[in-house]
């Protein structure tokens, strides 16, 4: 008997769906079509260095600065904590990234998948690479046995919660506080 996870039936599930067979593959005059995502290799620098500024551009959002203690403690953390990260790469250059972690789920029987950044520099917004990334990641996660995805999410971040809400996460509808995080889930099976 083949595992509900099976790649020949993620079409059947509900949630998440998961990219095509080839994510290379071209798209017409699309401009995502020029965008790879790929596992990003924590052992190769210059693919955690780009993990690192990007971390480091999204931290500037808030208008803080990752610091070089902060740095290299982060290198440590997704050398030894991260399940996986994913980059999105344009013309040889990093424009995206995901970092997710396992976590456990003792409630279930099967392992949740955490996604504890996702980001996307500027000119990559807007056109689809987000759900893309969510996608991969979901295919990812579905591929090391985990159930569901969790993310936690600032309730004003109306762009993310129209994105997460689109792809079956349990946002709830409207925008929260300012202050609010939500925690939200969607099922992989």
């Amino acid at each position: 008997m083949r595992s509900r996870l099976h790649q020949d039936h993620r079409d059947e599930m509900p949630g998440m769906r998961g990219l095509p067979q080839d994510p290379e593959s071209g798209h017409g005059d699309d401009p995502m079509s020029e965008t790879t995502i790929r596992l990003a290799d924590l052992d190769d620098p210059r693919d955690l260095e780009a993990v690192i500024e990007l971390t480091a551009e999204f931290k500037a959002l808030d208008g803080t600065e990752l610091t070089w203690p902060e740095r290299l403690g982060l290198a440590d953390q997704l050398r030894g904590m991260a399940a996986f990260v994913l980059l999105a790469v344009r013309d040889d250059a990093v424009v995206g990234m995901l970092i997710a972690q396992r976590t456990m789920g003792s409630f279930v029987g099967v392992p949740s998948c955490n996604i504890h950044d996702l980001y996307l520099v500027e000119d990559a917004r807007g056109d689809g690479l987000g759900t893309r990334m969510m996608t991969a990641c979901a295919d990812q996660a579905r591929a090391t046995g985990c159930g569901k995805l969790t993310l936690e999410v600032n309730a004003d971040n109306t762009a993310a919660l129209a994105l997460y809400r689109s792809l079956g996460f349990d946002v709830p509808e409207g925008e929260g506080p300012g202050d609010a995080t939500y925690y939200v889930k969607c099922p992989l099976d």
